[in-house]
């Protein structure tokens, strides 16, 4: 397994969603670990805060997808993505739509009128990141993402790779920020 840059794995996943953007489920918990699972592929994600407005990380590609895919309740197989009813990604909206979204967001006896436009937009397919520079549209929806607890915990794999990523996204911190690494020596 190659560890690679969170730059170059990125590339890699929008290539492939924009490929075939029905499938991805994307999961994340709050210790800077990512789940990146798509139709065909998946990647684990290691991220280090540097700064509010940065982060470096690593990656790796991820050996057995449907491994994951079960630890995440996801389902699997062909019909991958689809095992918790949606697949994550970006569908556009109307401004009217996005608009009515929005005003539902203000008025509490709407928010239930809203709760629904946004369940029926995203039970649509996700489209490719270039239908997204379409003229008329007035918003992006994206998602939906999964908040999981631990992704080191979804499997003895992850939890394995989890070790490897978190040692390599700490050689690429000291390597880029030497004097800030020898702070916490």
């Amino acid at each position: 397994m190659e560890v690679r840059s969170v730059e170059e794995i990125m590339k890699e996943v929008v290539e492939g969603y924009n490929r075939r953007p029905k499938g991805w489920q994307i999961a994340s918990d709050g210790r800077g670990n990512a789940l990146v699972v798509g139709p065909d592929s998946g990647f684990r994600l290691k991220l280090m805060m540097v700064n509010p407005a940065e982060s470096i990380g690593v990656g790796a590609s991820i050996e057995d997808v449907d491994e994951v895919r079960r630890g995440m309740g996801i389902g699997t197989g062909a019909g991958a993505g689809t095992g918790a009813g949606l697949s994550c990604g970006f569908r556009p909206l109307s401004a009217s739509t996005a608009q009515e979204i929005m005003e539902s967001m203000k008025d509490a006896s709407a928010v239930a009128r809203g709760q629904e436009m946004v369940r029926r937009i995203l039970v649509t397919d996700p489209v490719p990141t270039w239908k997204l520079q379409e003229q008329g549209m007035g918003a992006v929806i994206s998602g939906p993402y999964i908040a999981h607890p631990d992704l080191r915990m979804v499997s003895k794999g992850q939890s394995e790779l989890d070790a490897r990523l978190s040692a390599e996204v700490d050689r690429a911190f000291r390597a880029k920020y030497p004097m800030r690494a020898s702070i916490y020596r």
